[in-house]
């Protein structure tokens, strides 16, 4: 019975899609960010608020900022914008927001 409870239970959660290896980007800036998102041949400007949290890149991209620095991402990482730059958030902090 057991078994089957926890058949049931774990089943449908590996069945949850990807979108959680997505990447988390936290506008900390006072000004709005225009940002160009790169995954595989497909390229889109995105415009981030100040404050604003977005989810990106369902797998591997490429974040360009306005000054032409770019950023690669690989899995699921929360980073955040702060004075123009991307910043990877310290691992107590990605603990802290999987709660």
């Amino acid at each position: 019975m057991r078994l089957v409870f926890r058949f049931l239970v774990i089943f449908p959660l590996a069945l949850v899609p990807a979108a959680a290896s997505a990447i988390s980007l936290t506008n900390r800036d006072t000004a709005d960010q225009k940002l160009i998102v790169i995954e595989g041949d497909t390229q889109t400007e995105r415009m981030i608020k100040a404050g604003e949290k977005l989810e990106l890149c369902a797998k591997s991209c490429v974040i360009r900022l306005p000054d032409g620095e770019d950023y690669e991402f690989d899995g699921p990482e929360i980073v955040s914008l702060e004075d123009g730059l991307l910043f990877l958030d310290a691992p107590e902090d990605q603990a802290k927001t999987a709660r």
